[in-house]
């Protein structure tokens, strides 16, 4: 097979996996992981259970693909810069990291994809790990990098990077993403989005005892 006619083999694969992705958080979301069943899916979509078992393995390996899919959109939106690269201000470059990663993990296919998560695996903790792998620790990940690099070049004092990554990452979200998913509520303000991270950023490089 010519490098041609597998980059279209390889083109029409991709579109078919991100359209059974795309229909199955529809789905996922509308219905809830119990009640969608593969031939739900294969009416949308077309193809047969083969197709699916070859992209995915099962239903649990495609939700599971449907969750990373949405985790790795908001690290994509997020993009943690290279400190070494970024001569803005400290402040600048976090308030950016958060404005993006707020903006993204709200969206609400995003949250409303994650409700349904949350429940399903409840019941699954191997999924719940997977998928942490496949988000937040990616997320933590790059912030310690950054924070290491930010560190060395004497732009912050951190004793601890990992523990600072974290407890930025918590202090972005502020339960905000935990409100809209409880009680429905997607429709935030730009303006709150911003005010809040914003004040994440000031708590976070100024601390909150008198110096």
């Amino acid at each position: 097979m010519s490098d041609e006619m597998q980059g279209r083999v390889t083109s029409r694969q991709e579109a078919r996996r991100r359209k059974i992705l795309d229909e199955a958080r529809g789905l996922f979301v509308e219905k809830g992981f119990e009640q969608t069943s593969l031939d739900m899916i294969i009416a949308r979509t077309g193809g047969s259970r083969r197709n699916i078992y070859d992209l995915f393995g099962n239903k649990d390996g495609l939700f599971e693909e449907v969750m990373t899919d949405q985790l790795q959109t908001v690290l994509a939106r997020t993009h943690v810069p290279s400190a070494i690269a970024d001569d803005r201000p400290v402040r600048d470059q976090l308030e950016q990291i958060g404005l993006n990663f707020l903006n993204g993990l709200l969206q609400p296919e995003v949250l409303r994809t994650l409700r349904q998560f949350i429940v399903a695996s409840g019941d699954r903790p191997d999924l719940g790990h997977r998928a942490f792998a496949a988000g937040p620790a990616v997320l933590y990940g790059q912030l310690e990098g950054y924070f290491e690099q930010m560190v060395a070049a004497d732009r912050l004092v951190l004793p601890d990077v990992s523990v600072a990554a974290r407890i930025l990452t918590e202090m972005f979200k502020g339960g905000m993403e935990l409100r809209a998913m409880m009680t429905g509520d997607h429709d935030i303000p730009g303006s709150r989005i911003e005010d809040h991270v914003r004040k994440a950023v000031d708590l976070f490089l100024n601390g909150a005892l008198p110096r």
